[in-house]
């Protein structure tokens, strides 16, 4: 088995068909990776998604959007590590809290706990150097989703 510089070097020298007749390296590859320019607004669509659900205590709706923005969280980690550490905290605890609020179908609970995450979120802003990053819930619902909660399906 070769070791991890020699492996390197031949990673960096191989070339992979993107089915268009072009041979990307693996450090092209690697340069489409989204950053969190790009993963955030993705999180907050679906922080914005989530709280409005919440609101019309449509659980599973509120249920769904909080994993789906934890698995971006959690895609940022690895797309751009220098922020695992911080991230991994906020989804530990300030998430967390959101999805146990969530899980307990308590409107008081989920109101507190998301006030907190938010502000959280935008400490952490500011500790990045991005201060004009203030993020807040649209003033509206959603409108493109019917946030009248529903009987659950059958699993």
């Amino acid at each position: 088995m070769p070791d991890d510089e020699t492996l390197t070097e031949v990673l960096r020298h191989l070339g992979f068909d993107n089915g268009n007749g072009a041979k990307l390296t693996v450090e092209q590859i690697a340069a489409f990776l989204p950053g969190l320019a790009r993963l955030m607004p993705e999180v907050g669509t679906r922080t914005w998604k989530l709280y409005y659900a919440a609101k019309a205590e449509n659980w599973p709706l509120a249920r769904f959007q909080h994993k789906e923005a934890r698995k971006l969280l959690e895609m940022c980690t690895v797309t751009r590590p220098k922020y695992k550490k911080p991230i991994d905290h906020y989804i530990a605890t300030e998430w967390k809290a959101v999805g146990d609020a969530i899980e307990a179908g308590d409107l008081t609970a989920f109101e507190t706990a998301f006030a907190k995450a938010i502000a959280e979120a935008n400490v952490y802003h500011e500790a990045y150097n991005k201060p004009f990053l203030v993020w807040k819930v649209p003033d509206h619902p959603p409108p493109d989703l019917d946030l009248t909660p529903r009987p659950e399906a059958k699993k």
